[in-house]
């Protein structure tokens, strides 16, 4: 197990209820864990702490799939609300319970792809960059995983609606350093999409 970074938290966004996919995307089957706990895994296969997990809808099917994990587990109950509000959720619960969390990253559970080593990757960009953002960049553009420092906290806390993280990113583009993710357009979202993965591995 890595020493812990404490100033850099992991926050994992797997809230949504997967309506297009018909079925909780968090506990689709992947390399012989759910597809959460295989993100969940290599979150803690970094030194990032605390690793903070946001649930929302299917709470009390999905709760139990990392309740075994050194994980803290934050309901959102206005999930329904988008994005910004499992965001939102995550936010207020680091600051109240981790005030000296110097800068975020901020994953969703549905790119099978993330790793440990993209994180890495990312954290130690930011340490080198002096840039406030560090996104990952696949397909010609940047996006989730990313890291956001701590002047980025109160505008993340403020986004509304459907916005998610990647608004912060184009409304500041001369703030985001990046890290080549060759598989991060990969995600999953419907039947076919899961199908795919499984064909490719």
């Amino acid at each position: 197990m890595p020493e812990p970074d404490s100033n850099i938290a992991i926050l994992l966004l797997a809230a949504g209820s997967s309506t297009r996919m018909e079925q909780p995307k968090q506990l689709l089957k992947f390399r012989d864990k759910t597809l959460l706990e295989h993100v969940v895994a290599e979150a803690l296969s970094t030194s990032c702490r605390p690793v903070v997990v946001v649930l929302g809808a299917w709470f009390h099917e999905i709760q139990p799939a990392i309740a075994h994990l050194p994980v803290q587990i934050v309901r959102n109950i206005n999930w329904e609300d988008g994005m910004s509000s499992t965001i939102a959720c995550g936010m207020a619960y680091l600051l109240k319970n981790h005030p000296d969390t110097a800068a975020i990253l901020l994953l969703l559970c549905d790119q099978p792809f993330v790793d440990a080593g993209i994180l890495n990757e990312l954290v130690k960009k930011w340490q080198t960059s002096g840039q406030p953002i560090v996104a990952a960049a696949y397909d010609g553009t940047f996006g989730v995983p990313a890291l956001f420092d701590r002047s980025c906290f109160e505008e993340l806390s403020e986004l509304s609606g459907r916005q998610g993280a990647k608004s912060l990113m184009t409304a500041h583009p001369g703030e985001v350093a990046t890290v080549y993710f060759r598989d991060g357009s990969i995600d999953l979202d419907t039947p076919e999409d899961y199908k795919r993965l499984l064909a490719a591995i």
